[in-house]
This record gives structure tokens, sequence and C-alpha cells, in this order.
């Protein structure tokens, strides 16, 4: 009996980890995202959605993770609501928008399925960091 207990607990505790979205498991319609430092290695991975309101505003969620440990990458790790914008192909997002000196903006070109641009963390002081991105939609 002890030993069908055991193999119960395991077997739940499998499925209920196995089944939790990561950011190594993109939904159909997100984009895969991929942040580099200024040296250009993989620092932040994960994935976000977008959602149009209108022909200018956006809102979604993201679900980031650290590759490595990363140093002085702002508030890019864990998950959240994003808002943004829309001008033709360029796109602004912002990941952290309820805290004005501790942001983090996705600023670029969005186009045919993917993303490709700057991060640029501002802190209290301004401009604390900054790097390139790419997003793709699976």
């Amino acid at each position: 009996m002890r030993y069908a207990c055991v193999l119960f607990s395991l077997l739940t505790a499998t499925l209920w980890f196995g089944c939790k979205r990561t950011s190594e498991s993109v939904p159909n319609n997100a984009y895969a995202y991929t942040s580099y430092d200024s040296s250009g290695a993989a620092i932040v991975s994960g994935w976000f959605t977008l959602t149009t309101s209108d022909s200018t505003n956006i809102s979604g969620e993201w679900h980031f993770a650290p590759i490595g440990d990363p140093q002085r990458i702002g508030p890019q790790i864990g998950d959240g609501k994003l808002i943004g914008g829309l001008n033709g192909q360029k796109v602004w997002i912002e990941l952290n928008h309820e805290v004005r000196n501790n942001n983090l903006q996705l600023n670029g070109n969005i186009e045919q399925g993917h993303m490709d641009g700057q991060w640029t963390w501002i802190s209290y002081d301004g401009i604390a960091n900054q790097g390139m991105f790419h997003a793709a939609r699976k």
C-alpha cells in the first residue's frame, strides 16, 4: 500500500509540473522571444502574446526566463502584462508599464511574423542598459 501511495504521488507531481507552461513551450500565435546583451550573447528567452484593440494599440502577456546568470538586464524576467503600440511596421512594447522608473521597453519592426529591435531598461537615472531582441511568431 505504501508503494502505491508513493507511486501515485510521483505520478501526480509529474503530471502537475509537466503540464505547466514554461518559457520553452510557446503557444500557437505567440511570439518566441530572445534578448541579447551588447556583445550579442543570448540572455533571456520566453514568449509573449499580442492582441490589437484597434489599429494602433496592443496588449498581451509575457513569460521570460534568464539564460544562465545574466547581469543588469532589468525587469525582463518573470511574467506580466504588456502594453504597446503600432505605427505601420514600427512597434513599441512596455513590459513593466506600471513602474516608470524600472521599465523595460522593446522598440522594433514587425513584419511577416517576426519582430527585431532593441530592448531598453529604463531606471530612475535613465537608460540603465540595452541590447537587441528577436521574436518570431509560432
